[in-house]
C-alpha cells in the first residue's frame, strides 16, 4: 500500500486508467442488480469471466483497493457491495416503551410461514461451502422453507452431529443432501468427509449425498476462470485432485448468480411433490387471512388500551 511521507495511507488517484476499470465494474453490477449487494470476490470473477482483467493475487488486491475508493468517493452505492463473512450483532435495547410497543404491535402475528415440505416425503437440506454466496441460496429457498446450511470448509463433528439431531426431528422422512462447494482439491473432498462422519463415525444411515455444483460441465459449459491458487503443492488433496481432473481449480463464485439461482431453483423442485407442495401453499394461503383477522381484532383491542 502506498503511503504519504507522513505515513498516511495514499488516496487513489482516478486516472482515465482507473476510470475504465471502474466503467467495467459499474457495467458488472448492472448486469447483476438483482443479485445486489454483490461481494468482492462474486465481482471479481465476473470480471475475470468478460477477459476485463487476468484472474491472479495482483488483480483481486487491484480491486479490492478499487471498490474501496470508489464507494469512498461516491462513484458506487455503499449498499451494492456487502462483507458477508464479518456480521454486526444489535444487542441494544429500545429507545422508549412507545417503541417497544409500537415495534410489538407491527410484528404481531406477521411472521407466519407454514412448513411447505410437511407433506413430503423427502427431508432435504442444502449445504454450502461459503458464507458469502449465502444471500443468492436463501432467496430460492426461502420459497420452498428449505434449510440453507453454510458448513464453511471441513465440517467439525459437533456440527455433523446437529445435523443427525435433526434428521431425527424430521418424523423419519428420506434425508437428501443438497451440496454446493468449489471445484478444487478440498471443495470436492469436503463432501465426501462429512459423508465419511456421517455413515461411519456417527452411525446416520440412508443420507443421499448430491453434489449439485460445482461440476466439471459447469466449469466446460460456462467457460469459468480457474483459481490455480487452489491447487497449492503443500495441500495433501492437491496431488490426488490434479491426478483425477487436472488442473482444475474453480471456486463456486465464479458460477454466474442467474444459473447459480436456477441450479438450486431445480435441484430443489427435482426433489419435492410439486402437487403436494402447491396443496401446503394453498393453506398457508388461507392460514395467512385467518390470522390476518385475528391480527387485526387484537391490535385494535390493545391500541384502545394504550
Amino acid at each position: 500500500m502506498s503511503k504519504t511521507k507522513e505515513g498516511k495511507r495514499r488516496p487513489l488517484t482516478w486516472t482515465k486508467h482507473q476510470l475504465d476499470k471502474l466503467n467495467k465494474v459499474q457495467i458488472i453490477l448492472e448486469e447483476l442488480e438483482e443479485f445486489k449487494p454483490l461481494t468482492l470476490r462474486q465481482i471479481y470473477y465476473q470480471l475475470v469471466g468478460k477477459n476485463y482483467i487476468k484472474n491472479s493475487d495482483s488483480q483481486y488486491g487491484m480491486l479490492s483497493r478499487l471498490l474501496k475508493y470508489a464507494r469512498i468517493d461516491e462513484y458506487i452505492a455503499w449498499a451494492d457491495i456487502e462483507d458477508r463473512v464479518r456480521s454486526h450483532h444489535d444487542l441494544s435495547g429500545s429507545k422508549d416503551a412507545d417503541a417497544y410497543k409500537k415495534r410489538s404491535m407491527d410484528g404481531f402475528l406477521s411472521n407466519y410461514h407454514r412448513d411447505l415440505t410437511l407433506t413430503q416425503e423427502v427431508y432435504l437440506e442444502i449445504w454450502i461451502e461459503k458464507d458469502a454466496l449465502s444471500s443468492i441460496f436463501i432467496k430460492v429457498a426461502s420459497k420452498y422453507t428449505v434449510p440453507v446450511v453454510v458448513c464453511r470448509g471441513f465440517s467439525s463433528v459437533s456440527f455433523l452431529n446437529d445435523y443427525k439431531t435433526r434428521l431425527r426431528q424430521s418424523q423419519c422422512r428420506r434425508p437428501v443432501l443438497l451440496y454446493f462447494g468449489d471445484f478444487d482439491p478440498s471443495g470436492v473432498e469436503m463432501l465426501k468427509s462429512m459423508e465419511t462422519t456421517l455413515k461411519d463415525e456417527l452411525k446416520v444411515e440412508g443420507i443421499e449425498f448430491k453434489r449439485i455444483a460445482l461440476q466439471k460441465e459447469d466449469i466446460d459449459q460456462y467457460n469459468l476462470p480457474h483459481s490455480p491458487e487452489a491447487l497449492k503443492k503443500k495441500d495433501t488433496r492437491a496431488k490426488k485432485h490434479v491426478a483425477k481432473y487436472g488442473q482444475l481449480a474453480v471456486e463456486l463464485d465464479a458460477l454466474p448468480p442467474s444459473v447459480l439461482q436456477n441450479k438450486i431453483k431445480l435441484a430443489i423442485e427435482s426433489e419435492l411433490v410439486m402437487d403436494l407442495f402447491m396443496m401446503e401453499k394453498d393453506t398457508e394461503a388461507s392460514e395467512l387471512k385467518e390470522l390476518e383477522v385475528i391480527r387485526n381484532e387484537v391490535k385494535g383491542f390493545i391500541e384502545g388500551l394504550i
